[in-house]
């Protein structure tokens, strides 16, 4: 396959790639090369992983294989039989030998289980979860999913590198088989170590945030009212451009790509497509070349390019271009990267008919819809799962029902409030936007259609105001049909916020049959507040939204 990077195969620089594929403390040792054969200490092999993950990753699979196996014939200490071991998982997935894949998996997490090694058996868990989704058994990488999940709860030293590497698996593996629930935790503990990781961890994951970004992003384009995020694209912009900043040339070769690729998506998106193009595929652009390096930048240069493309009524090249790329990369790309691009390539194809009431518009409401069930169903289940391995009692489920509105499945008014309080009193410094959003023309909708008709709205509307907000905003009903979210951001990125919110309310399927639409109220403070008093600035907004003819924020 020719990936679309401009990354030198000859060399071994690790690259925030290698994160995705669960390992993110990856420095290569100078010297080493393709196929060497030695007698295997465990202090060598320990010095000698990181290099193998790289050059397993970059290409030289199969001799990476040949030393791990020699390797495993040495009398070698659990530890650095462990490292052994998820080296050879490692190389076969990249062979694309995932069921013996599986079975080392296996093997090590009850190697790193007897010897007492948590943070190895996170990490084989974490890698697990990838390969039991890429054979198609999303219920058990769920279960492997949760272990690990509980399993982290016991990792508390977290200048431990082991740990932290661990950490930032488990974060992927989330992503990777698209569970949403507990990844909030995890990011949060690595937050509070970022400063301590090495240079090439926080690289490697300001780079997976910013794809993370980028691909909500776009897939906001892919739903009713077929916007993408821009704030989104923007944080993804801003987490990437850091990341070539504290990298400064000296880690990771594939980051400068990657800054180029992100910055030219909002472009693409929103803006110029013709400057987009320009920038992508330029004499400073994206060239195509051999391996599966740089995966996710090469699935947002295509999404880019036929995104600009389209826009300029190029859409023959447009679909040549999607084709080509979608099946150079069937093996190598995050699977809810490879379906956002699929949907490009399937945009181009067909010219977009999105008017309101068109099959294309029901299609892929339906399909959203269908996409929030499996996503609700797996982090249900995983939720479920952690319980039990927590040895969770029925009262910690009934407290966690007790936080759920049963009719919308938001958080309730108990959980918002407790949200509410949380942000209320965090440290100056740290903006905090508390926005409160009150529909219009409810009222209308249960005078005249009944309250089942009304209950359906509140429906829809949640679920497109939870979808609409970012993964880490607290969203939650607060009585009847108002609903609040906590969002840390500030006043500018509130605004833009509110305005998706908006308009997500105002597309909304039975909303816009119902003549539905918002009026929302934004506060923002800065340092910490009363509760109530923040409660009351966001009210007394939402009201002078109301008061201007409501479909509309202001800022209290």
């Amino acid at each position: 396959m020719g990936p679309i990077s401009s990354y030198d195969a000859h060399q071994t620089s690790p690259s925030p790639l290698r994160s995705r594929t669960l390992d993110a403390a990856l420095v290569p040792l100078s010297g080493s090369s393709p196929g060497t054969h030695r007698p295997w200490s465990s202090q060598a092999v320990l010095e000698a992983r990181a290099d193998w993950v790289v050059r397993a990753q970059d290409g030289f699979a199969e001799d990476v294989l040949a030393e791990v196996e020699q390797a495993l014939r040495s009398p070698i200490e659990p530890r650095a039989h462990a490292a052994a071991l998820f080296v050879q998982a490692l190389s076969l997935m990249m062979l694309n030998e995932t069921p013996i894949a599986v079975m080392v998996a296996r093997e090590l997490v009850a190697l790193c289980r007897d010897t007492g090694n948590p943070a190895g058996a996170v990490q084989a868990r974490s890698l697990l979860v990838e390969l039991l989704r890429r054979e198609g058994q999303r219920e058990q990488a769920v279960e492997q999913l949760a272990h690990a999940t509980a399993g982290a709860d016991g990792l508390t030293d977290l200048l431990d590198q082991d740990v932290q590497t661990a950490l930032g698996a488990l974060v992927l593996a989330h992503r990777m088989i698209g569970v949403t629930e507990g990844e909030p935790d995890v990011q949060r503990r690595l937050d509070s170590v970022e400063k301590h990781l090495p240079r090439h961890q926080q690289v490697a994951r300001l780079s997976n945030l910013a794809f993370g970004f980028a691909e909500r992003g776009v897939r906001a384009a892919h739903r009713p009212p077929f916007a993408a995020g821009r704030e989104l694209l923007e944080e993804a912009v801003a987490a990437i451009t850091r990341a070539a900043q504290i990298d400064g040339g000296r880690t990771f070769r594939v980051v400068e790509l990657e800054r180029q690729v992100l910055s030219a998506l909002p472009d693409a998106m929103l803006g110029d497509p013709a400057q987009a193009l320009a920038r992508l595929t330029g004499p400073a652009g994206v060239s195509l070349e051999e391996g599966p390096k740089a995966a996710s930048a090469q699935v947002f240069w295509a999404i880019g390019v036929i995104r600009s493309l389209v826009r300029l009524d190029r859409a023959e090249e447009a679909v040549a271009l999607g084709r080509r790329v979608l099946a150079m990369s069937h093996d190598h790309v995050v699977e809810m990267e490879r379906q956002v691009l699929a949907y490009e390539v399937m945009l181009a194809e067909q010219a977009p008919v999105f008017a309101p009431g068109s099959g294309t518009v029901e299609y892929l409401r339906l399909a959203a819809r269908r996409e929030d069930e499996t996503s609700g169903l797996l982090n249900a289940l995983f939720r479920a799962r952690v319980d039990l391995l927590r040895g969770a009692d029925e009262r910690r489920v009934l407290a966690r029902a007790a936080r759920l509105d049963p009719l919308t499945n938001l958080v309730n008014r108990r959980g918002g409030a407790d949200a509410i309080s949380e942000a209320a009193s965090l440290p100056a410094g740290e903006p905090v936007a508390l926005l409160l959003i009150d529909l219009d023309g409810f009222k209308e909708v249960n005078d005249t259609k009944g309250h089942l008709a009304g209950d359906v709205v509140l429906q829809e509307v949640s679920a497109a105001l939870r979808t609409a907000a970012r993964l880490e905003d607290v969203v939650a009903r607060w009585g009847g049909d108002e609903f609040v979210v906590v969002a840390a951001l500030e006043e500018r990125k509130a605004r833009a916020l509110a305005v998706r919110l908006l308009e997500t309310v105002r597309t909304c399927p039975q909303s816009a049959s119902a003549e539905v639409s918002a009026s929302i109220g934004i506060a923002v403070r800065t340092a910490p507040i009363d509760e109530q008093e923040w409660l009351s600035r966001a009210d007394e907004a939402m009201y002078a939204a109301k008061r201007a003819g409501g479909d509309s924020a202001e800022v209290g």
